[in-house]
């Protein structure tokens, strides 16, 4: 139903200068008003977005505590200084050279919203799929592991999922709180194909003017085909060590001193002693060495082998969307042939 009715909606989202370009599968090479590159889930062929939840909420917003802002940037910050630990996520910042301008594909937050810290936005994907999983199985937040929402409760009631449908009715720039994740130096973002969406302190996702949404109820069939399609999750939520380590962090609640010196450079008006005071409250331990970085061990364990072959993999679902961009994904695609790539991708 879903489908036939996103078949029928007009694509109002593309600017003058984009292309429609076939392929759900594909990402596409976009620089954005900041001048960052993103590799963006390709929509120029769909009119909307999706989120999908296992349960009806009401309000629906994001799992954010306003009153405790300081707390959880500290806790992310945290996560921060772990992906800075991996290569491939510092080669995304300082910029991968081409022979036009360094490309920095850079998303802090929506990174670690995209390994369950909290955030003031909703991660939306641009596939149904996607966003039909997450409204039919939940996640335990310990392991990873997924299990399909039972088709009755215990009261043998019928259990239902929601899907709500999010039409991009304007220019995509024009759209209010609306960015991009895409595809990112960890597997996860580009996996599920993320947008997100801020929801204000006093909004209702519910009550969005572009947003519509479907109650349905959980049907083991369907519910079974989607799992075999998605490989019971582990497509959406891959096997990695920057996934294990967002848990330690989220789950111990230790955080490096590092971390908290950063939240201070970054809100010189704060006071230490009071900070120190409120994260000792909300159980929050400051160490010196927090344990959560990628040692070398690890990378020549998890990323090394694989590195090159990640990246041709990335880069193989990728294409330009602007004239000009052909030159700027070739000199990507070749990067690891490089002076510099072969160093970077290399022990």
């Amino acid at each position: 139903m879903v489908r036939d009715i996103v078949s029928r909606m007009p694509i109002r989202h593309r600017m003058p200068y984009d292309v429609e370009i076939d392929g759900e599968e594909l990402f596409l090479l976009n620089r954005t008003n900041s001048g960052l590159f993103t590799l963006k889930p390709n929509i120029t062929n769909q009119p909307c977005l999706f989120y999908g939840d296992n349960e009806y909420h009401v309000p629906l917003r994001p799992r954010w505590s306003r009153e405790n802002v300081m707390v959880e940037n500290v806790i992310r910050e945290e996560f921060e200084l772990v992906m800075e630990s991996h290569p491939l996520y510092r080669l995304f910042i300082q910029g991968i050279p081409t022979s036009r301008r360094p490309i920095r594909i850079i998303n802090p937050f929506g990174n670690a919203m995209a390994y369950g810290f909290p955030s003031p936005m909703l991660k939306l994907t641009s596939s149904l799929d996607v966003a039909a999983f997450f409204a039919t199985h939940s996640q335990n937040e310990a392991t990873g592991e997924w299990t399909a929402i039972a088709e009755t409760d215990g009261r043998g009631e019928v259990n239902v999922g929601v899907l709500y449908v999010m039409e991009l009715a304007f220019p995509f720039p024009m759209i209010p709180g609306l960015s991009c994740i895409g595809m990112q130096a960890f597997e996860r973002p580009g996996a599920q194909k993320m947008y997100a969406q801020v929801v204000g302190a006093n909004e209702d996702f519910n009550r969005n003017g572009l947003v519509t949404g479907f109650q349905f109820r959980q049907r083991p069939d369907d519910v079974k085909e989607l799992e075999h399609r998605l490989e019971m999750g582990s497509l959406l939520t891959p096997n990695e060590l920057i996934a294990t380590k967002a848990r330690e962090i989220l789950t111990t609640r230790r955080v490096s001193t590092a971390a908290f010196e950063r939240n201070l450079a970054n809100n010189p008006k704060d006071n230490p002693t009071v900070n120190r005071q409120r994260l000792t409250a909300a159980g929050v331990e400051i160490v010196e060495d927090a344990g959560h970085l990628f040692t070398e061990e690890e990378l020549e364990r998890e990323f090394y082998p694989r590195a090159i072959e990640r990246w041709e993999e990335m880069f193989s679902h990728v294409v330009a969307l602007h004239p000009g961009f052909d030159t700027l994904l070739a000199d990507l695609r070749n990067y690891p042939n490089t002076d510099s790539g072969r160093r970077f991708f290399r022990r």
